[in-house]
């Protein structure tokens, strides 16, 4: 295992195979990791000590007004401006046909001004018919959980702490309902940020958004709660941190995989470098790093244990504590020299010893954790490659190929699109569209939707039916020539030939078939790609988590807190096991 003066040779390991990594299951199974939206975004203000202060609050006893922050990150300043509303049932809903929120906001470059407050105040609400003000990132919108939100005023009103059951069931204050950027309504176009622009990480503008929003749900509680006692106190600290936003995610995630390959491939690309760079890792018996391990994993271990929720297609939570309590009996053995070795046994490092000896005895779920955990010990390696995640996500077609070099490509890098089993016909006919009243993604069974415009990418059928075409054409002919007389097969072409590179640009599914779980992609995005914790399945095709759940306050980011903060115990509990 260990070697003497340096570490194991290690020019076995490499990335893990895509036959096996973007099987559904297996993406769904993925954890956050220090590559996370989410958990970039904080490492890098924590480091920072970016300076977040509410400079202005003007709501009043209904909860109608408008709170300022202004955030200095060292390399400029942003401000973030949320329009709070007394709550109504009247159209009121987490989906974007909405039309009443309890809160809508807005994150601009710069200092806030009354031109852009009052030209948001006046847009946001319209939405769709909207226009964002100038240097405005994101617009976004929450609601209020009525229960915890309501009980959490009224406790503090009352002089005491919330009842934390009521906290614990429910984990949040307010739900985000909508994270827009990028271009939408106006919001400033990623592309155009520049190289040093604080949030040049993708998606690291929609969380700082998020984070705003769960810190503006506590601090509404707590003025609200002054507004109705003179001897109000503000929500104990500990559960500040607890509390997360929450978040509810569908379809669309499901065609953002599908329409963004390149996007998918780099983060997963990424994340597996950063992986191989643990794995590598051989510490020897009685090295601190066990002693480490064994703590992230009793955070995990707790963690999962009180999880409150049930999950339909993912496994519980209490079957992966118990599959990573076996995994921590290994780590002691590990790090007390104990580890049973046959004469002759390849010399592996330590922390590959370990992944081989659980891998297929637990779950992916459990697998996935412990990656996730390793992926700690390579804190450096995982801040270089966040600066990477920027990808050029355009698809440029080569009508200069030949007709042999792109069988070729479809024979091998696409081997797998060609023997997928797929769905029968009779099954094979799930559609993907966009509702007309609602503006939302939409899957269901084609005879449900007649005349219905597919949004569907059917890699495994584009595959088989090009595959099929080409054979009628001579190897040395030209793919722009074989483009002439199928021009339908244009959007095939270019996505094989553009991403034949890209390992792991696709999941290995058949989104066709009616049995197919949505759930799972949406899954990837929230928990591997933003870091979203708790995200339990809803009817196979939603997804509701938190988003910084144990997340640092504003004054702990100033004071540069950089311990561990996910994976949060219940306050005042134990983090598990002793090591």
């Amino acid at each position: 295992m260990h070697t003497a003066g340096g570490p194991a040779a290690t020019d076995f390991l490499v990335p893990r195979d895509p036959a096996k990594l973007m099987e559904p299951r297996r993406l769904a199974a993925m954890q956050p990791t220090r590559l996370s939206a989410s958990r970039s975004l904080i490492d890098l203000m924590t480091r920072e000590r970016w300076r977040i202060e509410l400079s202005a609050m003007d709501i009043d006893d209904t909860g109608n007004g408008t709170a300022v922050y202004r955030v200095d990150t060292g390399r400029g300043v942003l401000s973030f401006v949320a329009f709070s509303s007394e709550p109504r049932m009247v159209d009121r809903t987490p989906r974007i046909i909405g039309q009443s929120w309890d809160m809508v906001g807005a994150l601009w470059e710069g200092e806030a001004d009354p031109d852009r407050i009052e030209q948001t105040r006046r847009e946001l609400p319209k939405l769709y018919a909207g226009r964002a003000a100038p240097n405005t990132l994101v617009w976004c919108r929450s609601n209020r959980s009525l229960r915890a939100f309501e009980h959490t005023v009224q406790a503090l009103a009352a002089g005491r702490q919330p009842d934390f059951a009521v906290l614990r069931e429910i984990g949040y204050l307010m739900r985000n309902t909508g994270l827009d950027a990028n271009g939408t309504f106006g919001t400033r176009t990623f592309i155009a940020y520049g190289d040093d622009h604080p949030l040049r990480v993708p998606y690291h503008a929609q969380m700082l958004a998020a984070y705003l929003m769960r810190e503006f749900s506590v601090d509404l509680c707590e003025r609200l709660a002054r507004t109705n006692s003179p001897h109000a106190v503000p929500l104990d600290h500990e559960y500040r941190r607890y509390l997360g936003l929450g978040n509810g995610s569908a379809l669309g995630l499901v065609l953002f995989v599908a329409n963004h390959p390149r996007l998918v491939d780099r983060w997963l690309t990424l994340r597996e470098r950063a992986l191989l760079a643990a794995r590598r890792l051989d510490p020897a018996p009685g090295d601190e790093r066990f002693g480490r391990l064994l703590d992230l994993l009793d955070r995990a271990i707790t963690y999962r244990k009180q999880d409150p929720m049930s999950y339909n297609v993912f496994p519980a939570s209490d079957q992966v504590a118990a599959e990573l309590e076996q995994v921590r009996g290994l780590v002691r053995q590990l790090r007390c020299d104990q580890w049973p070795t046959a004469p002759g046994e390849p010399d592996i490092p330590a922390f590959e010893r370990l992944r081989t000896a659980i891998s297929g005895t637990v779950s992916a779920e459990a697998e996935e954790t412990l990656d996730a955990l390793l992926i700690e010990f390579v804190p450096e390696e995982c801040a270089r490659l966040t600066g990477e995640l920027l990808v050029n996500e355009q698809l440029e077609r080569e009508p200069g190929m030949t007709i042999g070099e792109l069988r070729t490509v479809l024979d091998e890098q696409y081997r797998w699109a060609l023997d997928l089993p797929i769905a029968a016909k009779q099954d094979r006919r799930r559609i993907w569209y966009k509702s007309r009243a609602s503006e939302e993604p939409r899957s269901g069974p084609r005879e449900e939707v007649p005349g219905g415009f597919d949004l569907s990418v059917d890699v495994p059928g584009f595959a088989r039916t090009l595959r099929a075409q080409l054979s009628d054409y001579a190897p040395g002919m030209r793919v722009g020539r074989f483009l002439f007389d199928n021009p339908e097969q244009l959007a095939a072409v270019e996505r094989f030939q553009a991403l034949r590179d890209n390992p792991y640009a696709q999941p290995h599914m058949d989104a066709l078939d009616v049995d197919f779980v949505p759930a799972r992609l949406i899954r990837l995005m929230n928990g591997a790609l933003y870091g979203l914790d708790r995200t339990k399945d809803y009817l196979n095709r939603t997804l509701r988590g938190l988003i910084f759940q144990g997340a640092p306050t504003r004054s702990d980011i100033a004071a540069g807190d950089q311990s561990t903060w996910w994976w949060p115990a219940e306050p005042g509990q134990a983090e598990g096991t002793q090591s």
